[in-house]
């Protein structure tokens, strides 16, 4: 179809960091000696597709307007466009995932289904100050669920791979998932529209508490000061509301301490990958893990 082909060649062409079928390819090759299998390109065709047709599916809840400094799809044509050309991704990377075999349509189905359920709870957690445990279990099912189903599904593919070795992979990837997420949430707050497509604070905007806020309601009510949280409570009334609970984040260690949080994350995910026999590969992961805390896009 003409308007399919032109909008996934828009899609192609914003880019992105390509970060889960780099994981395919690290531990594919970290696993078996450096080779590939022509199904672990299937597989890490497939998870970018996927990943990419629920950020479309994403921007479309968010009314987003613009993704990696482009236009989003619901606004560069409409929003029903966005819905259809979502699924119809998510068709073509389900047909790739047939075709490897192995446990990874069960796997990625199951994925599907936490992808959904984080959204669906994060959507119900809006304007309310949650625990941090149910902070990282929404980042779980947001995040590490898919770099765990590209990270897994690789290492299933290799021969002689183990029980050990799978969840060590699994290990990795949760981990690493959740420092990502944790630093996507601290550059909600750093980083300019120019690099995320986002303003500054667009979470917390939308009611989205992240780590940088609750950390920063720990720290002021431990001063019994509660303005942040009544602010949060009345769901900004105003921009005036907004930019004061913004600027009482930016004011407290909230920020340092989410990079804190996700650096525990990341030093936990690269414990992980003890098991594994030493080599580039095995360098590179720890290396990614790293990268994550310091990257800032």
């Amino acid at each position: 179809n003409s308007r399919l082909d032109e909008i996934t060649k828009y899609i192609s062409a914003s880019g992105g960091k390509k970060l889960r079928p780099a994981l395919v390819f690290l531990f594919a090759r970290a696993l078996n000696n450096g080779h590939l299998s022509s199904n672990h390109f299937y597989l890490a065709e497939a998870v970018e597709m996927i990943h990419t047709a629920s950020l479309i599916h994403d921007d479309v809840i968010d009314d987003a307007e613009i993704r990696r400094g482009l236009l989003t799809i619901g606004k560069k044509w409409n929003v029903k466009t966005a819905v259809i050309t979502g699924d119809f991704i998510l068709a073509r990377a389900l047909i790739k995932l047939v075709s490897t075999g192995g446990i990874a349509t069960e796997v990625f189905a199951n994925t599907l289904n936490e992808l959904c359920i984080g959204e669906i709870q994060q959507s119900s957690q809006k304007y309310k100050i949650i625990s941090f445990k149910d902070y990282i279990k929404k980042s779980e099912r947001k995040t590490s669920k898919l770099f765990i189903a590209a990270a897994e599904c690789a290492a299933s593919l290799t021969p002689c791979t183990n029980n050990l070795i799978i969840k060590a992979v699994r290990d990795y990837s949760l981990n690493f998932g959740i420092a990502f997420q944790i630093m996507d949430d601290v550059l909600n707050f750093t980083d300019n529209k120019f690099k995320t497509g986002k303003p500054a604070g667009n979470d917390l905007r939308n009611g989205i508490l992240t780590a940088p806020v609750l950390f920063a309601l720990d720290e002021y009510e431990q001063k019994n000061d509660y303005t942040l949280k009544n602010l949060i409570n009345g769901k900004f009334k105003d921009k005036k509301d907004f930019n004061t609970a913004f600027n009482l984040v930016m004011k407290s260690r909230g920020i340092c301490r989410a990079i804190e949080l996700a650096e525990l994350y990341i030093k936990e995910a690269i414990k992980s990958l003890d098991i594994i026999e030493d080599n580039i590969y095995k360098k590179a992961l720890a290396e990614l893990a790293v990268y994550t805390a310091k990257r800032d896009y």
